[in-house]
């Protein structure tokens, strides 16, 4: 699988820009800065996009799975927060392979050629034995699984909000020892093994319980956004990661998306995409809305051809009078 820090475009959910359009706007700005490629995903649900969006298996083939979280199926009143992975899909014409598993993207931590899940994912699937659904995964996901166990006190089972990537062969972990030392070393003995290991910590009289929304920060390519919080433990997480991480660093706050449960990696889908996709999402966000061109920033010939030519419809919705000047060109 294609891990995060190899991708080169990210995409959000439109209740992100609907629901938080602060922090929606604030990620735009940061990533049209840095000149990073980035969407909005069709048709979906909620906000989580990170655990229905399928798994990149290769440049050209993503893993299509069963969406069908016990946290939502289980209520009638969330069941209408679940998104048809299938169709969305199919929408932005990715190149699927599907499955029947039930599995929760945010529970799938790609680290090189390995995927770190917690055993949530045994309790998803009861109709299958153990050793069947490790093999299936590995099957299916093209790769090693290795499982941490699930912390029951955490009701969506998600290694996201536990682990993140260093490099292929070394991960980050949160700084589960301040609330649960059993469990955090049970974590490391697991993972030992394949992985070297750092670990987040703060040096503050009482540990905020929000701080493991750190380790839950948005990576794409060499691009990290980490969030801040308002607290004590922001600038200690930022200089952990700084000497973690040989990366270009951006922060922005996001307590408001915290207080819902959630965190960047939850709210983002990362992705390689083709040049000509990423092309063309980077010079299609340069611009927020047709009158905000000016002659010091206007798109060129070329590059209202390609760009019509890319996806002339998404186009002419944002620049219907670009595009009428390109379909009238056509005409003469």
């Amino acid at each position: 699988m294609i891990p995060d820090y190899q991708c080169n475009a990210v995409y959000f959910s439109e209740w992100l820009k609907n629901d938080y359009p602060d922090i929606y706007h604030g990620l735009a700005r940061i990533l049209n800065r840095h000149n990073v490629a980035y969407d909005i995903i069709p048709n979906t649900k909620d906000v989580w996009c990170r655990d229905y969006m399928p798994l990149q298996l290769d440049k050209d083939r993503y893993l299509c799975y069963e969406y069908k979280p016990d946290y939502l199926i289980k209520s009638a009143n969330n069941r209408k927060y679940i998104t048809d992975s299938l169709n969305v899909c199919r929408d932005m014409e990715l190149k699927i392979k599907e499955s029947s598993l039930v599995i929760d993207g945010g529970n799938v931590v790609k680290v090189g050629n390995k995927a770190i899940m917690t055993e949530k994912v045994f309790v998803e699937n009861p109709t299958i034995n153990e050793n069947t659904l490790k093999n299936l995964l590995e099957e299916q996901m093209e790769c090693e699984v290795i499982f941490i166990p699930w912390d029951r006190a955490e009701k969506y089972g998600h290694s996201d909000g536990i682990i993140k990537p260093i490099s292929d062969n070394s991960i980050l972990m949160t700084n589960y020892h301040d609330f649960d030392k059993a469990y955090s070393n049970e974590v490391i003995k697991r993972l030992s093994d394949k992985f070297d290991i750092k670990t987040l910590s703060y040096n503050v009289k009482k540990t905020a319980p929000e701080s493991w929304a750190y380790i839950n920060f948005l990576t794409v390519g060499n691009l990290i956004v980490l969030p801040t919080l308002g607290k004590e433990e922001d600038e200690q997480a930022l200089e952990q990661i700084k000497a973690y991480y040989p990366y270009t660093i951006e922060q922005i706050n996001i307590s408001d998306l915290v207080k819902d449960g959630g965190g960047l990696n939850c709210v983002s889908w990362c992705r390689y995409a083709n040049e000509q996709e990423t092309r063309y999402l980077k010079l299609y966000n340069s611009l927020d809305y047709e009158d905000d061109s000016t002659k010091n920033h206007m798109f060129t010939n070329e590059e209202i051809i390609f760009m019509c030519k890319h996806n002339i419809r998404k186009f002419a919705d944002k620049f219907p009078g670009i595009a009428e000047y390109y379909m009238k060109c056509l005409d003469d």
